[in-house]
């Protein structure tokens, strides 16, 4: 559920509007299929090696990442 931030009167009714429209199954899937970002450089060039850096073995959103290398050789543990 939203958080609606109005500032005016007719921003809140506009809102609250929304609350009688029912989107059919498909509609939300063609919603996000336009609205999908497009990463700029680097980030589809580093997909892998990203999530490595970023999530250091982790698995995120169903997603294991690996452990960067030099870590695993370190003395230093947290």
């Amino acid at each position: 559920m939203p958080i609606i931030g109005a500032r005016r009167l007719e921003h809140l009714t506009g809102n609250l509007a929304g609350l009688d429209v029912t989107l059919t199954p498909p509609q939300p899937a063609a919603l996000d299929g336009v609205s999908a970002p497009e990463l700029d450089y680097p980030a589809p060039m580093h997909g892998a090696q990203r999530a490595m850096l970023q999530f250091a073995g982790a698995t995120v959103d169903g997603e294991p990442s690996t452990v960067y290398p030099p870590l695993l050789q370190s003395d230093v543990r947290y």
